[in-house]
Protein backbone atom coordinates (compact mmCIF):
# COMPACT_ATOMS: atom_id res chain seq x y z
CA UNK A 1 0.00 0.00 0.00
CA UNK A 2 1.54 3.43 -0.81
CA UNK A 3 2.68 5.62 2.51
CA UNK A 4 1.65 8.53 1.29
CA UNK A 5 -2.11 8.91 2.53
CA UNK A 6 -2.27 12.28 2.85
CA UNK A 7 -4.49 15.04 1.21
CA UNK A 8 -3.15 17.69 -0.61
CA UNK A 9 -4.54 20.24 -3.18
CA UNK A 10 -4.59 20.33 -7.05
CA UNK A 11 -4.85 23.08 -9.46
CA UNK A 12 -7.75 21.43 -11.56
CA UNK A 13 -10.36 18.53 -11.39
CA UNK A 14 -9.74 15.13 -10.92
CA UNK A 15 -9.94 12.15 -8.26
CA UNK A 16 -7.66 10.79 -5.77
CA UNK A 17 -6.18 7.79 -5.69
CA UNK A 18 -5.76 7.18 -2.10
CA UNK A 19 -5.18 3.42 -0.75
CA UNK A 20 -7.12 2.55 -3.74
CA UNK A 21 -10.46 4.61 -2.40
CA UNK A 22 -11.05 7.41 -5.33
CA UNK A 23 -12.36 11.23 -3.86
CA UNK A 24 -12.85 14.32 -5.51
CA UNK A 25 -9.52 16.71 -5.76
CA UNK A 26 -10.61 19.74 -4.72
CA UNK A 27 -9.84 22.50 -6.81
CA UNK A 28 -7.21 25.36 -6.38
CA UNK A 29 -6.43 28.21 -8.84
CA UNK A 30 -2.98 29.58 -8.59
CA UNK A 31 -1.91 32.58 -10.96
CA UNK A 32 2.38 32.08 -12.54
CA UNK A 33 2.99 28.58 -14.37
CA UNK A 34 6.79 27.24 -15.39
CA UNK A 35 7.54 24.45 -17.18
CA UNK A 36 10.89 23.07 -16.70
CA UNK A 37 13.69 22.45 -19.46
CA UNK A 38 12.75 19.21 -19.78
CA UNK A 39 8.99 19.57 -20.05
CA UNK A 40 8.48 17.15 -17.04
CA UNK A 41 7.57 19.13 -14.21
CA UNK A 42 5.19 22.00 -14.24
CA UNK A 43 5.53 23.86 -11.47
CA UNK A 44 2.56 26.66 -10.01
CA UNK A 45 3.15 29.41 -7.93
CA UNK A 46 2.64 33.36 -7.51
CA UNK A 47 6.44 33.78 -7.24
CA UNK A 48 8.12 33.76 -9.84
CA UNK A 49 11.76 33.97 -8.23
CA UNK A 50 10.63 30.16 -6.17
CA UNK A 51 8.74 28.47 -9.41
CA UNK A 52 12.60 29.08 -10.85
CA UNK A 53 14.42 27.27 -8.00
CA UNK A 54 11.82 24.72 -8.12
CA UNK A 55 12.38 24.08 -11.51
CA UNK A 56 15.72 24.20 -11.28
CA UNK A 57 15.72 22.01 -7.84
CA UNK A 58 13.63 19.31 -10.14
CA UNK A 59 15.74 19.07 -12.98
CA UNK A 60 19.03 18.85 -10.96
CA UNK A 61 17.24 15.51 -9.04
CA UNK A 62 16.15 14.24 -12.33
CA UNK A 63 19.21 14.41 -13.61
CA UNK A 64 20.26 12.36 -10.58
CA UNK A 65 17.70 9.70 -11.35
CA UNK A 66 18.34 9.19 -15.20
CA UNK A 67 21.92 8.60 -13.81
CA UNK A 68 21.62 6.42 -11.06
CA UNK A 69 18.75 3.94 -13.37
CA UNK A 70 20.62 4.38 -16.55
CA UNK A 71 17.08 6.26 -17.74
CA UNK A 72 17.14 7.81 -21.40
CA UNK A 73 15.39 10.93 -19.54
CA UNK A 74 12.20 9.60 -21.67
CA UNK A 75 8.75 9.91 -19.43
CA UNK A 76 4.87 9.67 -20.07
CA UNK A 77 3.05 11.05 -17.08
CA UNK A 78 4.08 15.05 -16.25
CA UNK A 79 4.96 16.15 -12.55
CA UNK A 80 3.12 18.80 -11.03
CA UNK A 81 5.01 20.93 -8.59
CA UNK A 82 2.23 23.51 -6.49
CA UNK A 83 3.53 25.78 -4.30
CA UNK A 84 1.06 26.71 -1.41
CA UNK A 85 3.21 28.36 0.79
CA UNK A 86 1.20 30.56 2.94
CA UNK A 87 -1.95 29.14 2.45
CA UNK A 88 -4.03 26.69 4.78
CA UNK A 89 -2.43 23.36 4.94
CA UNK A 90 -5.18 20.37 5.03
CA UNK A 91 -5.09 18.60 8.20
CA UNK A 92 -2.66 15.53 8.26
CA UNK A 93 -0.03 16.68 5.80
CA UNK A 94 3.32 17.24 6.40
CA UNK A 95 5.03 20.58 4.98
CA UNK A 96 5.28 18.82 1.81
CA UNK A 97 3.73 15.90 -0.02
CA UNK A 98 3.80 13.77 -3.22
CA UNK A 99 0.88 11.62 -4.22
CA UNK A 100 -0.87 10.39 -7.78
CA UNK A 101 -3.56 10.38 -8.92
CA UNK A 102 -6.41 9.47 -12.35
CA UNK A 103 -7.52 12.70 -13.98
CA UNK A 104 -9.99 13.67 -16.51
CA UNK A 105 -9.68 11.01 -18.95
CA UNK A 106 -8.01 8.62 -16.95
CA UNK A 107 -4.39 10.05 -17.27
CA UNK A 108 -2.48 10.07 -14.82
CA UNK A 109 -0.54 12.57 -13.15
CA UNK A 110 1.81 12.70 -10.00
CA UNK A 111 1.82 16.25 -7.48
CA UNK A 112 4.25 17.64 -5.12
CA UNK A 113 2.61 20.26 -3.04
CA UNK A 114 4.69 22.42 -0.48
CA UNK A 115 3.04 24.19 2.01
CA UNK A 116 6.19 25.85 4.16
CA UNK A 117 9.05 28.05 3.15
CA UNK A 118 11.88 25.91 4.20
CA UNK A 119 11.31 23.21 1.86
CA UNK A 120 12.21 24.64 -1.83
CA UNK A 121 15.67 24.98 -0.63
CA UNK A 122 16.10 22.19 1.74
CA UNK A 123 16.53 18.73 0.80
CA UNK A 124 12.99 17.83 1.86
CA UNK A 125 12.28 19.26 -1.66
CA UNK A 126 14.59 16.46 -3.15
CA UNK A 127 13.06 14.04 -1.12
CA UNK A 128 9.51 14.29 -2.77
CA UNK A 129 11.12 15.69 -6.19
CA UNK A 130 12.53 11.50 -6.27
CA UNK A 131 9.35 9.87 -4.84
CA UNK A 132 7.48 11.59 -7.46
CA UNK A 133 9.94 10.36 -10.19
CA UNK A 134 9.66 6.62 -8.70
CA UNK A 135 5.50 7.18 -9.12
CA UNK A 136 5.98 8.26 -12.49
CA UNK A 137 8.45 5.43 -13.22
CA UNK A 138 6.42 2.50 -11.34
CA UNK A 139 3.36 3.27 -13.13
CA UNK A 140 4.67 4.67 -16.53
CA UNK A 141 3.53 1.38 -18.66
CA UNK A 142 1.19 0.30 -16.32
CA UNK A 143 -1.48 1.97 -15.32
CA UNK A 144 -3.24 3.04 -12.24
CA UNK A 145 -6.75 2.48 -12.10
CA UNK A 146 -8.93 3.36 -9.68
CA UNK A 147 -10.27 0.86 -6.58
CA UNK A 148 -6.30 -0.84 -7.14
CA UNK A 149 -3.65 0.08 -4.57
CA UNK A 150 -0.85 1.97 -5.44
CA UNK A 151 2.90 1.32 -3.99
CA UNK A 152 5.83 4.14 -3.85
CA UNK A 153 9.14 3.71 -4.41
CA UNK A 154 11.38 2.44 -1.32
CA UNK A 155 12.58 4.55 1.35
CA UNK A 156 15.84 3.80 0.50
CA UNK A 157 15.98 4.74 -2.37
CA UNK A 158 14.22 8.06 -2.20
CA UNK A 159 16.41 8.67 0.80
CA UNK A 160 19.88 7.07 -0.90
CA UNK A 161 19.02 9.78 -4.19
CA UNK A 162 18.27 12.83 -2.05
CA UNK A 163 21.42 11.86 0.34
CA UNK A 164 23.66 11.15 -3.07
CA UNK A 165 22.49 14.92 -4.24
CA UNK A 166 24.08 16.76 -0.71
CA UNK A 167 26.88 14.58 -0.93
CA UNK A 168 28.00 16.05 -4.58
CA UNK A 169 27.22 19.67 -2.99
CA UNK A 170 28.60 19.36 0.40
CA UNK A 171 31.02 15.84 -0.05
CA UNK A 172 30.26 13.11 3.28
CA UNK A 173 30.84 13.73 6.52
CA UNK A 174 33.70 11.17 7.47
CA UNK A 175 32.53 10.50 11.02
CA UNK A 176 29.15 9.06 9.70
CA UNK A 177 31.19 6.03 7.64
CA UNK A 178 33.36 5.72 11.22
CA UNK A 179 30.37 5.26 13.01
CA UNK A 180 28.47 2.94 10.90
CA UNK A 181 31.95 0.70 10.61
CA UNK A 182 32.62 1.01 14.99
CA UNK A 183 30.00 -1.58 14.86
CA UNK A 184 30.55 -4.95 15.83
CA UNK A 185 28.39 -6.80 13.20
CA UNK A 186 28.00 -5.48 9.86
CA UNK A 187 23.94 -4.28 9.40
CA UNK A 188 21.97 -6.79 7.92
CA UNK A 189 20.30 -6.07 4.40
CA UNK A 190 16.69 -7.95 5.21
CA UNK A 191 16.68 -5.26 8.70
CA UNK A 192 17.78 -2.24 7.11
CA UNK A 193 15.11 -2.70 3.46
CA UNK A 194 12.49 -3.17 6.95
CA UNK A 195 13.49 0.51 8.19
CA UNK A 196 11.42 3.31 8.38
CA UNK A 197 13.34 6.23 8.33
CA UNK A 198 10.60 8.31 9.34
CA UNK A 199 10.57 6.96 13.25
CA UNK A 200 14.08 7.07 13.53
CA UNK A 201 15.96 9.84 15.57
CA UNK A 202 18.85 12.18 13.85
CA UNK A 203 21.50 10.16 14.71
CA UNK A 204 20.16 6.55 13.28
CA UNK A 205 18.59 8.75 10.34
CA UNK A 206 21.88 10.30 9.13
CA UNK A 207 23.41 6.95 9.14
CA UNK A 208 20.72 5.28 7.44
CA UNK A 209 20.86 7.55 4.54
CA UNK A 210 24.59 6.75 4.20
CA UNK A 211 24.01 3.30 4.47
CA UNK A 212 21.26 3.96 1.72
CA UNK A 213 23.94 5.91 -0.46
CA UNK A 214 26.20 2.37 -0.27
CA UNK A 215 23.34 0.54 -1.16
CA UNK A 216 22.61 2.13 -4.61
CA UNK A 217 26.40 2.59 -5.11
CA UNK A 218 26.22 -1.46 -4.58
CA UNK A 219 23.59 -1.95 -6.85
CA UNK A 220 25.16 0.28 -9.57
CA UNK A 221 28.51 -1.56 -9.81
CA UNK A 222 26.50 -4.94 -10.60
CA UNK A 223 26.49 -6.22 -13.88
CA UNK A 224 23.33 -4.94 -14.23
CA UNK A 225 23.92 -1.36 -12.93
CA UNK A 226 21.28 1.13 -13.79
CA UNK A 227 18.99 -1.48 -16.14
CA UNK A 228 18.80 -3.58 -12.82
CA UNK A 229 17.47 -0.46 -10.64
CA UNK A 230 15.18 0.20 -13.55
CA UNK A 231 13.59 -3.05 -13.76
CA UNK A 232 13.48 -3.17 -9.86
CA UNK A 233 11.56 0.20 -9.50
CA UNK A 234 9.27 -1.28 -13.00
CA UNK A 235 8.11 -4.10 -11.10
CA UNK A 236 6.98 -2.29 -8.08
CA UNK A 237 3.58 -2.14 -9.76
CA UNK A 238 3.37 -5.32 -9.03
CA UNK A 239 5.38 -6.40 -6.41
CA UNK A 240 5.89 -5.10 -2.64
CA UNK A 241 9.86 -3.53 -2.40
CA UNK A 242 11.19 -6.55 -0.31
CA UNK A 243 14.33 -7.89 -0.87
CA UNK A 244 12.67 -10.55 -3.18
CA UNK A 245 11.82 -8.49 -5.62
CA UNK A 246 15.57 -6.53 -5.64
CA UNK A 247 17.29 -9.79 -6.17
CA UNK A 248 15.07 -10.84 -8.91
CA UNK A 249 16.10 -7.25 -10.92
CA UNK A 250 19.80 -8.25 -10.07
CA UNK A 251 20.04 -12.05 -11.72
CA UNK A 252 23.99 -11.74 -10.91
CA UNK A 253 22.94 -12.12 -7.27
CA UNK A 254 21.38 -15.50 -7.48
CA UNK A 255 18.77 -14.55 -5.39
CA UNK A 256 21.27 -14.66 -2.77
CA UNK A 257 20.46 -12.15 -0.28
CA UNK A 258 24.21 -12.51 1.65
CA UNK A 259 25.63 -11.79 -1.62
CA UNK A 260 23.97 -9.01 -1.59
CA UNK A 261 24.77 -7.76 1.82
CA UNK A 262 28.71 -8.90 0.78
CA UNK A 263 28.83 -6.40 -1.80
CA UNK A 264 26.27 -3.32 -0.02
CA UNK A 265 28.80 -3.81 3.04
CA UNK A 266 31.85 -3.99 1.17
CA UNK A 267 30.89 -0.22 -0.43
CA UNK A 268 30.08 1.19 2.81
CA UNK A 269 34.10 0.42 3.59
CA UNK A 270 34.78 1.32 0.20
CA UNK A 271 33.07 4.77 1.03
CA UNK A 272 34.37 5.37 4.28
CA UNK A 273 38.27 5.39 2.94
CA UNK A 274 37.47 8.44 0.56
CA UNK A 275 38.62 11.99 1.76
CA UNK A 276 36.50 13.63 3.87
CA UNK A 277 35.73 17.35 3.28
CA UNK A 278 37.38 20.69 4.78
CA UNK A 279 35.44 22.42 7.33
CA UNK A 280 33.27 24.84 6.23
CA UNK A 281 34.02 28.96 6.98
CA UNK A 282 32.23 30.35 10.01
CA UNK A 283 30.28 32.73 7.29
CA UNK A 284 29.61 29.55 4.86
CA UNK A 285 28.48 27.70 8.44
CA UNK A 286 26.10 30.40 9.29
CA UNK A 287 24.20 30.28 5.90
CA UNK A 288 24.01 26.98 5.92
CA UNK A 289 22.27 27.09 9.50
CA UNK A 290 20.10 29.49 8.42
CA UNK A 291 18.92 27.50 5.19
CA UNK A 292 17.96 24.71 8.08
CA UNK A 293 16.31 26.81 10.47
CA UNK A 294 14.07 29.17 7.36
CA UNK A 295 10.71 28.09 9.06
CA UNK A 296 7.41 30.46 9.48
CA UNK A 297 4.59 29.30 11.35
CA UNK A 298 1.46 31.55 12.83
CA UNK A 299 2.36 33.01 16.10
CA UNK A 300 -1.56 32.50 17.02
CA UNK A 301 -3.51 30.50 14.45
CA UNK A 302 -6.36 31.69 16.03
CA UNK A 303 -5.68 35.31 15.63
CA UNK A 304 -3.82 35.75 12.26
CA UNK A 305 -3.18 39.47 12.96
CA UNK A 306 -0.68 38.36 14.94
CA UNK A 307 1.40 37.60 11.58
CA UNK A 308 4.11 34.84 11.41
CA UNK A 309 7.19 33.69 13.51
CA UNK A 310 9.88 33.04 11.08
CA UNK A 311 13.30 31.23 11.48
CA UNK A 312 14.68 28.95 14.30
CA UNK A 313 12.01 30.92 17.08
CA UNK A 314 9.41 29.30 14.98
CA UNK A 315 10.53 25.74 15.76
CA UNK A 316 7.93 24.73 18.73
CA UNK A 317 5.28 26.04 16.63
CA UNK A 318 6.05 23.87 13.81
CA UNK A 319 6.61 21.14 15.68
CA UNK A 320 3.23 21.25 17.67
CA UNK A 321 1.56 21.45 14.06
CA UNK A 322 0.49 18.78 11.59
CA UNK A 323 3.54 16.81 10.83
CA UNK A 324 5.62 18.56 12.97
CA UNK A 325 7.51 15.54 14.86
CA UNK A 326 8.42 13.86 11.56
CA UNK A 327 9.71 17.31 10.42
CA UNK A 328 12.02 17.70 13.34
CA UNK A 329 13.17 14.79 13.18
CA UNK A 330 13.78 15.23 9.64
CA UNK A 331 15.73 18.58 10.24
CA UNK A 332 17.95 16.59 13.40
CA UNK A 333 19.32 14.48 10.69
CA UNK A 334 20.39 17.49 8.54
CA UNK A 335 21.87 19.60 11.57
CA UNK A 336 23.74 16.30 12.40
CA UNK A 337 25.25 16.47 9.06
CA UNK A 338 26.29 19.37 9.01
CA UNK A 339 27.77 19.71 12.55
CA UNK A 340 30.12 17.06 11.29
CA UNK A 341 31.01 19.63 8.17
CA UNK A 342 30.77 23.30 9.98
CA UNK A 343 33.64 25.65 11.57
CA UNK A 344 34.83 24.07 14.80
CA UNK A 345 33.52 27.61 16.33
CA UNK A 346 29.76 27.12 15.60
CA UNK A 347 29.42 23.41 15.92
CA UNK A 348 28.44 23.73 19.75
CA UNK A 349 25.61 26.03 18.49
CA UNK A 350 24.76 23.60 16.11
CA UNK A 351 24.91 20.60 18.19
CA UNK A 352 22.14 22.68 20.34
CA UNK A 353 19.58 22.99 17.52
CA UNK A 354 20.28 19.21 16.71
CA UNK A 355 19.23 18.63 20.44
CA UNK A 356 16.36 21.25 20.60
CA UNK A 357 14.68 19.63 17.37
CA UNK A 358 15.08 15.67 18.89
CA UNK A 359 13.76 16.97 21.90
CA UNK A 360 10.66 18.69 20.12
CA UNK A 361 10.22 15.40 17.93
CA UNK A 362 9.91 13.50 21.11
CA UNK A 363 7.16 15.81 22.77
CA UNK A 364 6.16 18.84 20.67
CA UNK A 365 4.97 20.74 23.44
CA UNK A 366 8.25 21.15 25.27
CA UNK A 367 9.06 23.88 26.54
CA UNK A 368 12.71 24.78 25.12
CA UNK A 369 11.65 28.86 24.40
CA UNK A 370 14.46 30.05 26.62
CA UNK A 371 16.77 27.23 25.47
CA UNK A 372 16.44 28.80 21.74
CA UNK A 373 16.77 32.48 22.88
CA UNK A 374 20.11 31.74 24.64
CA UNK A 375 21.65 29.20 21.93
CA UNK A 376 20.17 32.75 19.78
CA UNK A 377 22.44 35.18 21.71
CA UNK A 378 25.40 32.61 21.80
CA UNK A 379 24.99 32.47 17.39
CA UNK A 380 24.56 36.01 17.26
CA UNK A 381 27.57 36.94 19.96
CA UNK A 382 30.06 34.45 18.03
CA UNK A 383 28.84 35.83 14.30
CA UNK A 384 29.20 39.66 15.56
CA UNK A 385 32.92 38.35 17.10
CA UNK A 386 33.96 36.53 13.96
CA UNK A 387 32.73 39.84 11.71
CA UNK A 388 34.84 42.27 13.97
CA UNK A 389 37.96 40.01 13.79
CA UNK A 390 37.14 40.22 9.43
CA UNK A 391 36.54 43.91 9.66
CA UNK A 392 39.94 43.89 11.70
CA UNK A 393 41.95 41.72 9.53
CA UNK A 394 40.85 43.32 6.20
CA UNK A 395 41.56 47.06 8.01
CA UNK A 396 45.38 45.42 8.67
CA UNK A 397 45.20 44.58 5.05
CA UNK A 398 44.11 47.36 3.28
CA UNK A 399 46.29 49.53 5.62
CA UNK A 400 49.48 48.26 4.65
CA UNK A 401 51.97 50.76 3.20
CA UNK A 402 53.01 49.75 0.12
CA UNK A 403 56.85 51.93 -0.02
CA UNK A 404 59.06 52.03 3.50
CA UNK A 405 58.94 54.82 5.52
CA UNK A 406 62.61 54.64 6.46
CA UNK A 407 61.82 54.90 9.73
CA UNK A 408 63.37 51.74 10.90
CA UNK A 409 65.94 51.93 8.76
CA UNK A 410 68.48 52.39 12.01
CA UNK A 411 66.94 48.70 13.29
CA UNK A 412 66.89 46.46 10.40
CA UNK A 413 70.16 48.12 8.66
CA UNK A 414 72.59 49.12 11.79
CA UNK A 415 75.96 51.33 10.73
CA UNK A 416 78.86 48.93 10.01
CA UNK A 417 81.55 49.85 12.29
CA UNK A 418 85.09 51.61 11.14
CA UNK A 419 87.74 49.07 9.71
CA UNK A 420 90.65 47.80 12.36
CA UNK A 421 93.82 48.64 11.13
CA UNK A 422 96.30 46.61 13.68
CA UNK A 423 98.61 44.57 13.74
CA UNK A 424 96.64 41.46 14.40
CA UNK A 425 93.52 42.56 12.20
CA UNK A 426 96.32 42.93 9.27
CA UNK A 427 97.97 39.51 9.74
CA UNK A 428 94.34 38.17 9.59
CA UNK A 429 93.56 39.62 6.45
CA UNK A 430 96.64 38.81 4.87
CA UNK A 431 96.31 34.83 5.63
CA UNK A 432 92.86 35.19 4.58
CA UNK A 433 93.83 36.70 1.05
CA UNK A 434 96.49 33.86 0.46
CA UNK A 435 93.53 31.64 0.69
CA UNK A 436 94.44 29.76 4.01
Amino acid sequence: MGRLQRSVALAGAGLWLVGGAVDAAPVSVLSGKTTSTSGQFVIYSKDAARRSLLAQRAEASRAIWNEKLGSDGNWSHPIIIQDLIGSARPRGNPNAVTRIYEGDGGALKVQTSIYDASVPGGEALDREIFRALGLEAIYRTTPLKAGKSFRSPPDWMVEGLAEEGRIRSSGTPPGVFAALLRSEQPPKIEDFLRAKPELMEATSLALYRTQAVALIRALRGLPEGGRGMAAFVASLAEEDSDLKALLAAFPSLQGDASRLGKVWTLAIARDSAASGVQPMGIAETGRALKGLLDFSAPADPKKPELGLVTGAEALPLVARGEGGAYLMRQKSAELFALEFRAHPLLRPVIAEYRQLTTDLAQKPRRNVEKRLTENGKIYDLLMQRSGQVDDYMNWFEATQLDTLSGEFFSITNPPQAERRTDPVTQYVDAVEGRGW
